[in-house]
């Protein structure tokens, strides 16, 4: 069946063809209108005069240029060419007599700094003995008998602080400061602390010791963040340290380790016994030595201050002997003795328990390598 389609059907009629849309532009308009299109032309024309004109000027400023540029080279030619050449002049080379030549320059000397040495050595015995008289007070002793912190956790802590100090560039007093401010606390402490509160109190001693030593010191930001690794809140931090001074009567100006033995050192004069390489290893031992023992309560909480730094000295004296047969450490060990007024047999007694952990530091404390890692040292790095 065929179906055939009704225009009318559309709503167009049959017999009207459909007829193309025109389309409105700007050609269309201008043929309309004559007098657009006039001016358009004349608009065009204009407009190409302009352009013609401007590229004239143009190409003649580049050919302004270009003659001045040349004419400024030939100038400079000439000038080149025009200079006189100067005769070589003959010289003379001069020589000091001999009485002048053995004649050395010296540098520069600060004498600020040979000023507070002699300062330091006026004043060290008042020092000395004003330290060696608040450490009867502020001294802490066997702390940790009255806490649940055993001693094997708080090795662990002393060397993450070993780590944490000399990772952040603190000074090496600043450890002991804050390692004397953990102890401290613990032995003035009434409430019983758990082994929880460890890292608490670890890190605000840090973050105590470095604000009174350090010129710029750990910020409370670097502490939240870094340190404690967000472990620990900022108010937590805030709290344990108003608690931490309150506990110790703000007593952060006691004598610690590093203190005694350097002015032992300074008030018995080894400075001048020893050559300069050798003084240096010396110190360098006793800085080890001494960060050493406070990993061990067994001997520093039984211990106090000035005869632990007695005890690591001597057994620096005796490694440093093997290396400067001239200097003998059994007599220089009885002067320290006798002008720091210890018991000469309870200060070789420590020594031996120091030299004993110094064997054996390894077989005491497995896997505690800050102090190597970050203090170990041969002798060849001083003569570096």
């Amino acid at each position: 069946m065929e179906i055939k389609y009704n225009r009318s059907l559309s709503g167009v009629p049959d017999n009207q063809s459909q007829q193309p849309l025109r389309r409105i532009t700007k050609t269309y308009i201008e043929k309309r209108d004559p007098v657009r299109r006039n001016l358009t032309q004349l608009y065009n024309e204009d407009t190409q005069q302009i352009n013609k004109s401007m590229l004239g000027s143009n190409n003649d400023l580049r050919r302004k240029q270009e003659r001045v540029k040349r004419s400024l080279n030939q100038d400079v030619l000439e000038d080149k060419e025009n200079v006189p050449q100067h005769k070589v002049i003959a010289t003379k080379i001069y020589t000091l007599p001999q009485e002048f030549s053995a004649v050395t320059i010296k540098e520069k000397f600060d004498h600020t700094i040979q000023e507070n040495k002699n300062l330091q050595k006026l004043y060290t015995d008042e020092i000395f003995f004003y330290l060696k008289e608040q450490e009867k007070k502020s001294t802490p002793l066997e702390w940790l008998k009255n806490h649940s912190v055993p001693s094997n956790l708080r090795a662990k802590m002393i060397d993450w602080m070993v780590e944490v100090l000399c990772s952040y560039k603190c000074s090496d007093q600043t450890f002991f400061v804050a390692v004397r401010t953990m102890d401290f606390y613990f032995s003035k402490s009434i409430k019983q602390l758990e082994v929880s509160d460890l890292h608490l109190c670890g890190v605000t001693s840090m973050f105590i010791a470095a604000k009174y030593e350090e010129i710029h010191p750990l910020k409370l930001s670097v502490v939240y963040d870094k340190i404690a690794h967000k472990k620990l809140s900022t108010d937590q931090i805030k709290k344990k340290e108003s608690d931490i001074l309150q506990t110790i009567g703000f007593d952060l100006v006691g004598g610690t380790l590093y203190d005694m033995y350097n002015l032992i050192l300074t008030n018995c004069f080894i400075e001048q016994r020893l050559q300069e390489k050798n003084y240096k290893y010396l110190k360098r031992l006793c800085l080890y030595l001494s960060k050493m023992v406070l990993y061990d309560y067994e001997i520093c909480g039984k211990t106090n201050y000035t005869l632990l730094a007695a005890a690591s000295i001597f057994v620096a004296f005796k490694i440093v002997e093997q290396l400067d047969s001239s200097f003998n450490a059994d007599s220089q060990i009885k002067d320290v003795a006798q002008i720091i007024q210890v018991d000469p047999d309870q200060l070789i007694e420590t020594a031996a328990k120091v030299l004993n952990l110094a064997k054996n530091f390894e077989k005491h404390f497995p896997n505690l390598e800050n102090l190597k890692k970050f203090n170990g040292f041969q002798l060849e790095d001083d003569e570096q």
